[in-house]
């Protein structure tokens, strides 16, 4: 989690209550991050259940651009995982529920955080040489 990767462009247009919320998210999802892994996993889950709709996968997308647009604005560190969280964060603002997951993957290792809908990760360049394989799905 340490290497840089280029993303890709935002490709869709964020208005400014995605930007707004995407902020918010980020900043609960840094004070998130900082709590034991095992209570952090019990809170994303109560927050996604606290959703009663599935995102689809361009809502997923348009709340993970936002997270990522408002990681740049965050002080400190705005990795894979605080993206994640501060995605499924600006989601549930609007009722919608995505998974956070988490992976890894060797030759190099690395560890990797995302969100998904039901058909699939969102917001997240795919490589299929070098997949990353599903430890944990919040």
């Amino acid at each position: 989690m340490t290497s840089h990767m280029a993303l890709p462009p935002l490709e869709h247009r964020l208005t400014l209550a995605h930007r707004l919320s995407a902020v918010i998210a980020h900043l609960l999802a840094a004070a998130l991050i900082r709590l034991p892994f095992r209570l952090l996993s019990r809170v994303l889950g109560m927050v996604g259940r606290w959703c009663r709709h599935a995102a689809t996968p361009t809502q997923a997308r348009i709340a993970a651009e936002a997270a990522r647009w408002a990681g740049h604005w965050m002080p400190g560190r705005a990795a894979c995982l605080e993206n994640a969280v501060a995605a499924m964060l600006t989601a549930a603002v609007r009722g919608r529920r995505v998974h956070v997951c988490i992976g890894a993957r060797t030759q190099p290792y690395a560890a990797h955080a995302w969100i998904e809908t039901t058909s699939g990760a969102s917001g997240e360049p795919y490589h299929p040489d070098r997949p990353y394989h599903l430890l944990l799905r919040i």
